[in-house]
């Protein structure tokens, strides 16, 4: 019956079944398909915005989507560090388009599972070539693309990472790869010919899975060095290694030339600042747990509860430290290694080198980094920080496991066709293969029974009807959401899909050097929840401030104001600094100020610049760092006129202070080890003025404490 079938139709058949698969398991997905997405309700907002922006980008202002004025406003913010994962944005246009975001989203996720799926599924095939039974191939093969897609790392992530859960480039990359080796190694002649169109075709799936996500091109050039290590020790003569190493070097070079647009504007931002590298911890935080990979995922319907009681000890959040392999899937993994050996033994070493790797810079067990007088054990993710610097922008280690899920995929296919084998001896009758389906059912069964999910969490879009009218209201002016702090909200872009407004503030997936938030009187209040050193007065500056960055509406999201002390002193806030302006709206879950058509009296302020540290607070007061060989201001003048500029600071030790106005010196401060407050008259022009802190490159620490602009002259004070 199977030799009957048109080629084609097995693969028909995986497709159609990985459909099915993701309906089910996703459920209830499906039923709200127009409404919802899968997920909690928070990057899964950003990456909605993500669709939004590139169509917005490219078919409305005809711009770069890797730069956006529409958060931060007015500076902008450039997203190449930004999870903008630019293919689905491309693909799913017209979906976006016809139907809207969240259906363009919803078909995304469901094409990871399909094309992914399949993808894996290829793989397994090429792995099985030496088996003997086609139908029995099919169906083993089949279980791999069911392990890598429906894992519970897979599952974990659809919970809002859009460009992780867009994993199904991966295994159509790493098959590639094995293709361009082997028929390197085949060619007799014009090897160099063959090399290239291979080399093209695998250069073409990295450039896919980068499009998607930077880690994952990352992990693959990884096991593209594993294959090309593994298939150079099996040679017998270097023209072979030769042969295989040009091939690989060819894959790179067309990769980076045809990726060259995206990072060369990275590695210079890499070079020149540091605002993309996360906190020294967050490698470690965000590594997975040795005991992670044994524990079912919280999000089990049955033992979810129960896994949470372990699994709660984990540093990582939910989506981070859900890397569950499943036993059923170990017991086929062993089965294969066992059984077949070599075949199987490239793809255990890619397992094992993808775990350890998820395991981070130390080993955690429970939580724990210290067992009684051992630890922190130290692991090799060190070692590779330490050999590719670059490494120091990566922030979760714990998606190294992807590579875990790829092998074991292929492994899990290997160890069912052993088992299939033995459960049949004659797979070209009917009835034999009515019993390999069987088996292969139940093999999905209980691997499916281990990963399950369902119901999977979905969210709505909560919109308001003050986001509809928003978008009816004509000019370009921005609005200000609070709260506004370090962690600004995925839904306000949710928002912002709505209505289309500028946002003074965003969340995107790295820190913006240009933000405005950090480093403006006002909304430095807001964003920390008390001063800058140039805050200021911030309600007599409020107008001023606002009027010049364009806002128009201050929206105060009342829902997103948790009980307790930051909800009073938010609000607070609010009243305090906006409390005498306009309130258009005002319920439950919004409350939003008009600013003032025209400030009544603007007044001068300062906004920081470049070559500042952290803001610190001890307490009672902020403070600032100048980084050698200088820092940054711009003075804001309503009008041309003598000022004076007010600086606290001091340094550890004697240092000296050049203050340069214009290219000119202003003054020359002599800085101690006690804060001092210096005034200095300036003349400045109306508008806005640069303005430069210079300190000697070896001065240890210089730091400001307060900084202010007013309107009139003064003598200098030593």
């Amino acid at each position: 019956m199977w030799t009957r079938l048109p080629r084609y139709a097995p693969h028909l058949m995986a497709l159609l079944s990985y459909l099915a698969l993701a309906l089910v398991l996703t459920y209830p997905l499906v039923r709200e398909f127009t409404r919802a997405i899968p997920g909690d309700g928070f990057d899964g907002w950003q990456n909605v915005w993500n669709l939004w922006w590139v169509k917005r980008a490219l078919l409305v202002e005809g711009s770069n989507p890797y730069f956006t004025r529409l958060l931060d406003y007015p500076a902008g913010v450039y997203l190449y560090f930004h999870t903008l994962n630019i293919f689905n944005g491309l693909t799913f246009l017209p979906l976006t388009l016809n139907a809207g975001e969240l259906v363009a989203y919803n078909t995304a996720a469901l094409f990871s599972f399909i094309i992914g799926g399949y993808g894996s599924y290829l793989l397994a095939l090429w792995a099985l070539q030496g088996e003997r039974g086609v139908f029995l191939r099919h169906l083993a093969a089949f279980v791999s693309g069911f392990v890598f897609v429906f894992s519970p790392y897979h599952m974990a992530h659809l919970l809002g990472h859009m460009q992780l859960i867009s994993l199904e480039w991966l295994p159509f990359y790493a098959l590639m790869i094995l293709v361009l080796l082997r028929r390197v190694l085949q060619c007799q002649g014009q090897w160099l010919k063959t090399a290239l169109c291979y080399a093209a075709l695998a250069a073409c799936m990295l450039v896919l899975v980068a499009l998607c996500d930077w880690y994952y091109a990352f992990y693959m050039m990884l096991l593209s060095v594993l294959f090309w290590v593994w298939a150079a020790a099996r040679q017998h003569s270097l023209s072979a290694v030769a042969k295989i190493s040009a091939a690989m070097a060819l894959t790179a070079l067309i990769f980076l030339i045809a990726t060259a647009p995206l990072w060369i504007p990275m590695v210079q931002e890499t070079l020149t600042g540091d605002y993309m590298v996360p906190p020294a911890d967050s490698a470690e935080h965000l590594s997975a747990d040795l005991t992670a990979f044994f524990t079912p995922s919280t999000l089990h319907p049955w033992w979810g509860a129960w896994a949470a009681t372990w699994a709660d000890r984990f540093t990582a959040s939910l989506s981070e430290r859900t890397v569950f392999v499943g036993y059923s899937v170990l017991a086929l993994a062993l089965i294969a290694v066992l059984r077949y050996r070599q075949g199987a033994a490239l793809w255990g070493v890619a397992a094992l080198i993808f775990a350890i790797l998820a395991l981070g810079p130390r080993l955690h067990i429970g939580g724990e980094t210290r067992f009684g007088a051992l630890g922190p054990i130290p692991l090799p993710y060190t070692l590779l920080t330490q050999l590719l610097p670059l490494l120091r922008i990566a922030r979760s280690v714990s998606r190294f496991s992807v590579g875990v899920m790829l092998s074991l995929g292929v492994l899990a296919a290997m160890g069912s066709a052993w088992l299939l084998h033995k459960a049949t001896a004659r797979g070209g009758s009917r009835q034999s293969q009515g019993v390999l389906v069987l088996i292969t059912f139940a093999l999905i069964g209980v691997i499916g029974l281990e990963y399950l999910a369902v119901p999977y969490p979905v969210s709505f879009p909560e919109t308001h009807p003050f986001h509809y009218q928003l978008a009816r209201e004509p000019g370009e002016f921005a609005v200000m959401d609070v709260p506004m702090d370090e962690w600004d909200r995925p839904a306000n872009l949710l928002f912002q899909t709505v209505h289309g407004k500028p946002l003074i503030s965003g969340y995107t997936s790295r820190p913006n050097p240009l933000a405005p938030a950090w480093r403006t009187p006002v909304l430095q209040v807001f964003r920390y929840r008390g001063p800058d050193i140039n805050s200021g007065d911030t309600a007599a500056l409020a107008e001023t401030v606002l009027a010049d960055l364009n806002v128009r509406y201050v929206i105060v999201h009342k829902h997103d104001l948790p009980p307790g002390a930051y909800r009073t002193e938010t609000l607070a806030l609010v009243e305090h600094v906006f409390g005498a302006w306009p309130v258009v709206v005002d319920d439950t879950w919004l409350k939003v100020f008009r600013r003032p058509d025209e400030p009544a009296h603007r007044l001068p302020y300062l906004v920081l610049g470049t070559g500042w540290g952290e803001r610190r607070w001890d307490g009672r007061q902020p403070a600032r760092a100048i980084r050698p060989p200088q820092a940054t201001l711009q003075a804001h003048m309503p009008a041309a006129g003598e000022a004076t500029l007010e600086i606290e600071a001091y340094a550890v030790g004697t240092a000296p202070l050049r203050i340069v106005v214009l290219g000119r010196e202003a003054a020359v401060l002599a800085l101690h080890e006690q804060p001092v407050p210096h005034r200095i008259p300036l003349s400045l022009p109306a508008g806005k003025t640069p303005i430069t802190l210079e300190v000697s490159p070896e001065a240890a620490v210089v730091m400001v404490q307060r900084l202010d602009l007013s309107i009139g002259s003064a003598e200098i004070i030593p």
